[in-house]
């Protein structure tokens, strides 16, 4: 489980991808889970954290409310 970060920080998991991101959006709040989506340069999307309603377009497993790290999700872009 991961906490809530109320402060920019370097997602070192989506630099060691070698991709540039172009985009990003995010939500943070203090009083529910904050999700990030990414999308690269080539078009893809990435997305993490909160994902107990569905905010990152992706059922999650059974007792799993969140992603730790970002994961390409099935949509093209381009």
């Amino acid at each position: 489980m991961h906490a809530n970060v109320l402060s920019p920080k370097l997602v070192t998991s989506m630099k060691e991808m070698n991709e540039k991101v172009v985009q990003i959006s995010l939500t943070n709040s203090v009083y529910w889970n904050a999700h990030t989506l990414a999308i690269t340069e080539s078009g893809k999307l990435y997305g993490f954290g909160a994902g107990d309603k569905g905010q990152l377009g992706v059922e999650l497993g059974a007792n799993q409310t969140e992603r730790g790290k970002p994961e390409q999700l099935d949509i093209d872009l381009r």
